[in-house]
């Protein structure tokens, strides 16, 4: 089965990059995205793993990181210690 960037010739250059620049404009907008909710999250006070993970990686190389349960359950034991949410009512 043929696909529209298959195409040869000049048609099939035109294809290749509508496709690529579509594909391009959701990498950016992905990006985008994540940068945004790691600003909500820093707002929040709520972690973020993927920065976690980049900071482990240049402060910690070497050493394997917490797996993404491991790090939110380490969160909440800070958070709320061992005992779960306290509430005053």
């Amino acid at each position: 089965m043929r696909r529209a960037t298959d195409v040869p010739g000049i048609q099939g250059v035109a294809v290749r990059r509508r496709v690529g620049a579509r594909w391009s404009a959701v990498s950016r907008a992905r990006r985008a995205l994540r940068g945004v909710l790691s600003a909500v999250r820093q707002i929040v006070g709520a972690p973020d793993y993927q920065r976690y993970l980049e900071h482990h990686a240049a402060r910690h190389p070497g050493r394997a990181p917490l797996s993404a349960r491991d790090f939110y359950a380490d969160f909440l034991r800070w958070q709320f210690g061992s005992g779960g949410p306290t509430r005053c009512c």
